[in-house]
């Protein structure tokens, strides 16, 4: 049995997880949650899975996954220091701004700051040259 590649699509808070065929959208997969807990699937990602015809409930999810394969990589998830750059280029901001603007904890905003070693007084931006245009 070839591998087929699936968009996940849905995921149910019991681990339940839904995809469709990424050859064709129209075509649904039922993935059960020991598959897709095991994987850690998340909405939007892609991956590799054995799927057969769907006997239970093929009216609505013709395909279920039997086994996940090696998932392909799936888009670049920001990490903290991403979203701070992202959120600076916007202007100098203080680290209690900058937790409340990307819905971060503070704490962990001001260790990321430290270790970005970004120019700062008691606020941070990512060029001195925005500071200095604060202060003007």
């Amino acid at each position: 049995m070839q591998p087929t590649e699936i968009i996940i699509t849905n995921c149910l808070p019991t681990g339940t997880t839904f995809a469709v065929l990424a050859s064709d959208m129209t075509q649904n997969v039922f993935i059960p949650s020991k598959l897709a807990l095991d994987a850690s699937l998340r909405p939007g990602m892609k991956a590799m899975a054995s799927v057969v015809p769907n006997t239970q409930q093929p009216d609505k999810t013709p395909w279920l996954a039997i086994a996940l394969h090696d998932s392909l990589p799936t888009p670049h998830q920001p990490t903290l220091a991403d979203r701070i750059r992202e959120e600076l280029a916007n202007g100098p901001a203080t680290s209690y701004e900058l937790a409340k603007f990307i819905d971060a904890d503070v704490n962990d905003v001001e260790a990321e700051l430290r270790r970005m070693k970004l120019p700062h007084t008691d606020l941070y931006a990512l060029e001195m040259f925005d500071l200095l245009q604060v202060a003007s």
